[in-house]
């Protein structure tokens, strides 16, 4: 079970996301999270040791309701057109997100100077997406539901086409995001030619 959330940890993630996101990692000290959040600083530090574990801890929370979604759908294996459409969802959500975007921004803007970030940020955030994903896809390949060779590169491929270069031009600033439309059309495209790819006969 899951615990409940401390509400000064969660001040304290909320203060910094606003900050990493406003001025950048460089430029907010830990002082100034403290002061917005606001705790002492013992307290912020009896929370997160140091700037990069409270960085790790802001992106891993962007990826805790789509966790939340790709554990939920574990249960619909006989209709993975509403699982993989589920996933999506979510997936999309919190990809295009305003929020999202700026520390997407903010990650590839800081890992020339900080090179350990990346790996950091890496474990906290898409990993345990991918393994969410995985085994959703294990489910249903163990059932023969579906005929996957490789679990990882799947989970990886299904992901990576609900971004491509859409994605890319919001992260640039060229476009603000997915109409619901726009959003529907993606997801009914990808799934649909997920399961084709991976043998699903409807």
């Amino acid at each position: 079970m899951k615990k409940p959330e401390n509400p000064k940890r969660q001040a304290i993630l909320d203060a910094a996301t606003r900050a990493f996101t406003t001025c950048g990692y460089s430029g907010v000290s830990m002082e100034a999270i403290a002061e917005a959040a606001p705790v002492s600083k013992p307290t912020l530090y009896n929370h997160f040791k140091s700037k990069q574990d409270l960085f790790a801890a802001v992106i891993e929370c962007r990826c805790e309701a789509l966790l939340s979604t790709l554990s939920s759908v574990q249960t619909e294996l006989n209709d993975p057109v509403a699982g993989l459409s589920a996933i999506a969802n979510a997936f999309i959500d919190l990809a295009y997100a305003d929020e999202a975007l700026q520390l997407y921004r903010l990650i590839i803007a800081e890992q020339q100077h900080f090179p350990e970030l990346g790996e950091l940020i890496y474990h906290s955030g898409p990993e345990p997406v991918l393994r969410q994903m995985a085994s959703y896809l294990a489910e249903l390949n163990a059932r023969g539901i579906l005929h996957i060779a490789d679990l990882e590169t799947s989970s990886r491929l299904f992901l990576d086409m609900l971004k491509g270069d859409h994605h890319f031009r919001c992260l640039l600033g060229l476009l603000t995001g997915l109409g619901d439309e726009e959003k529907h059309r993606l997801i009914s495209t990808v799934v649909s030619f997920f399961l084709k790819g991976h043998g699903y006969d409807a």
